[in-house]
């Protein structure tokens, strides 16, 4: 049997560290980014764990 895809909506919080000389310098900085870059940012910025035998085990991102 054949799995078909079904689409789901997830909804995430995300925070980003943007480098700038204030938080409302930040603000407007963000507000300017596009979806992709705002989450390249996001994955720069996000320790990611993989699971391994029931192990968590930490690696790098992939995007497939």
């Amino acid at each position: 049997m054949i799995d078909e895809l079904h689409d789901i909506v997830v909804n995430v919080d995300i925070i980003l560290s943007v480098p700038s000389t204030s938080q409302e310098e930040a603000y407007y900085k963000v507000e300017s980014f596009t979806t992709e870059e705002m989450l390249s940012l996001a994955l720069k910025q996000i320790p990611f764990y993989e699971i391994e035998s029931a192990k968590y085990v930490k690696g790098k991102t992939t995007i497939n």
